[in-house]
């Protein structure tokens, strides 16, 4: 899956798709406006679907899919889907943000402690996602 990217603002967010705090002046840096990126998971919330991207100059993020336009829908194969509410771990994002399921490459979607990891940069947990 190829999404491009055709803003970084928190303006191209409608108000139901803003659950994670986002305003106007939300700037999801280091996205750049025009660059291509392949997409690692989707994670659904009820008002909105995030993408798991790694920008060049950054680590992996999630990010709302209001900011791009698919390029390339075919998803990849190998991939899994986990419903957080009957997951352990996942659970919590049920609980804390609403989170219903994630679809993505296996150890993101069947490694909670992975999952976590890549979000706070754990150096093992990178080796694993950047060999994706």
């Amino acid at each position: 899956m190829l999404v491009l990217c055709r803003s970084v603002s928190g303006k191209s967010l409608p108000e139901n798709a803003r659950i994670m705090g986002e305003t106007d002046e939300t700037d999801f840096s280091p996205l750049q406006i025009g660059q291509q990126y392949k997409v690692y998971g989707v994670m659904f919330y009820t008002s909105r679907i995030d993408f798991l991207v790694c920008p060049a100059s950054g680590g992996p993020m999630w990010v709302p899919s209001n900011l791009f336009d698919v390029v390339d829908d075919e998803i990849p194969q190998g991939w899994g889907c986990v419903l957080t509410e009957r997951s352990e771990g996942y659970a919590d994002l049920s609980e804390a943000f609403g989170i219903h399921s994630i679809c993505g490459y296996l150890e993101l979607i069947r490694s909670y402690s992975h999952y976590v990891g890549i979000l706070e940069r754990d150096p093992e947990e990178l080796k694993i996602f950047y060999s994706q």
